[in-house]
């Protein structure tokens, strides 16, 4: 599948957002549940993912603005978009999502993973310095 068949909106979402298919089912189980407050602990146990990844997960959803924890021990997080741009772009996700799964999945994995990347351009000042220096 193409990227043609995931909207242009949902593109530049994922690409802005969105890292792993983990961060997004996260996103989209809280996005599904508006109204519950979910800890780390519930969140693997429905996710069927470690509890140290769901914390992960959820600390950098909620450092982008796109969910909210409460003051509770242990932190608790409820879906919050800070801005309702972000609100439809996650509601076309889930859209998109439910139809066309294969798609969303094969461009998330597609993106360049920014630490393998980083790692490729260490290595690529290292010969480009090196080439200089000869």
């Amino acid at each position: 599948m193409s990227d043609a068949a995931i909207p242009p909106r949902v593109q530049r979402f994922i690409a802005t957002h969105i890292d792993s298919i983990e961060k997004m089912e996260v996103l989209l189980l809280l996005r599904a549940h508006t109204t519950r407050e979910w800890n780390a602990k519930d969140v693997s146990l429905e996710l069927r993912i470690t509890e140290a990844s769901a914390v992960a997960r959820l600390k950098d959803l909620t450092a982008r603005r796109l969910l909210s924890e409460l003051d509770t021990r242990p932190p608790t997080y409820r879906y919050y978009p800070a801005s309702s741009e972000d609100a439809q772009d996650i509601a076309e996700l889930q859209a998109t999502y439910s139809l066309r799964r294969v798609s969303v999945i094969s461009f998330i994995f597609s993106k360049p993973n920014d630490r393998v990347r980083g790692f490729a351009d260490a290595f690529r000042l290292k010969r480009d310095k090196d080439e200089g220096d000869g």
